[in-house]
């Protein structure tokens, strides 16, 4: 990898911007979920993944999940715990795409709305999606932070 490439990664206003990116996609994302769980039991039931007594905590607890790492990422603070939890939801999500994408499955994605159910390719660009906003919250993840919590990481310069 180039030097340039390297000092891009370690980049802090890149880590903001990563970090920004996924604050208001997950932050979004959560609304209507919060708003209308049952919806959103719906949604996750149409997967056929989880055992219908897992599906209303489910429900119930992964916007609030959402929530937290979104704010964390937002504020800056435990933004390692934020990408954590981002990068394990998103780790999830591919799993059950992919899963239902194998199976030939029309589902509905569930990512910022209800009532729209996704075929192969649309199923197929969700997976792309979230493969490369897992790799963002790799960023954010492994970035190097300073020892005191702060919006923008210090530069090393």
């Amino acid at each position: 990898m180039s030097n340039k490439a390297i000092f891009l990664l370690h980049s802090p206003w890149i880590e903001l911007c990563a970090r920004l990116l996924l604050a208001a996609l997950f932050l979004y994302a959560c609304i209507h979920k919060i708003l209308h769980p049952d919806q959103f039991a719906r949604i996750i039931y149409g997967y056929q993944i989880l055992p219908g007594w897992a599906v209303n905590a489910a429900a119930l607890i992964m916007p609030y999940v959402e929530l937290v790492a979104g704010l964390s990422l937002l504020l800056g603070i435990f933004p390692r715990a934020g990408a954590l939890l981002i990068s394990g939801m998103l780790f999830i999500f591919i799993l059950a795409i992919g899963f239902n994408l194998a199976r030939g499955l029309e589902f509905d994605c569930g990512c910022f709305s209800v009532g729209h159910k996704n075929r192969a390719g649309e199923a197929l660009e969700l997976l792309i999606r979230d493969i490369a906003l897992l790799g963002v919250s790799g960023l954010v993840l492994f970035f190097k932070y300073p020892r005191k919590g702060c919006l923008l990481p210090e530069s090393s310069a």
